[in-house]
């Protein structure tokens, strides 16, 4: 990827989080970057493609952040903590402005269908994730209910993080997701 493109992606994803889509403009996000208006075009065409491709590149990016952090644990339930523990550490960082996806999916509702595609893919990889961590510990059905609980739990918490500033939020999740699973799994140690 050409330095020039990341320097867009990079200034867009951060005037993005900060401001909301449609609040930034591209000459803002171009003035920012220190990248010619031509070469934005080239590498963007429009508005709507730079928001996809911020919202796809967060997207790899959260997940493999994500998965090192989880496969440094070895127990399932531990695996599960880490996903609270990554939220839990990205609401106390100093650039946490909400989630990303949840607030273009905001933005975007009936306005824009790919972008509101990647926002629904990510909740929903982020969903099958959960559920492949649960698995481990009950059967695939199960899992699948439990996951879509656990991700409603860490939207509660974004929300919570996000507005009412209640970094703590992802952990609280965690003692709640906990006992969920521990009700549809049996005893657990953590």
């Amino acid at each position: 990827m050409s330095e020039k493109r990341n320097a867009l992606l990079d200034t867009a994803t951060r005037l993005f989080s900060q401001f909301g889509f449609h609040a930034v403009g591209i000459d803002r996000i171009i003035l920012e970057s220190g990248v010619a208006k031509m070469t934005m075009y080239k590498h963007f065409p429009s508005k709507s493609q730079l928001v996809i491709d911020v919202l796809s590149e967060h997207r790899d990016a959260c997940a493999a952040s994500l998965a090192a952090l989880v496969g440094k644990q070895r127990e399932p339930l531990d695996k599960l903590r880490a996903v609270f523990v990554w939220h839990d550490r990205r609401f106390k960082a100093a650039d946490f402005h909400g989630c990303l996806f949840l607030n273009a999916a905001a933005e975007f509702h009936q306005h824009d269908e790919a972008v509101m595609r990647v926002a629904v893919e990510r909740r929903r990889d982020l969903t099958d994730y959960i559920a492949s961590l649960i698995a481990e510990m009950t059967d695939k059905r199960s899992a699948t209910r439990l996951a879509k609980q656990c991700l409603l739990l860490i939207d509660g918490a974004t929300v919570a993080a996000h507005v009412s500033g209640r970094t703590g939020a992802a952990m609280e999740a965690w003692d709640i997701a906990r006992d969920l699973v521990t009700v549809a799994t049996g005893p657990v140690r953590n």
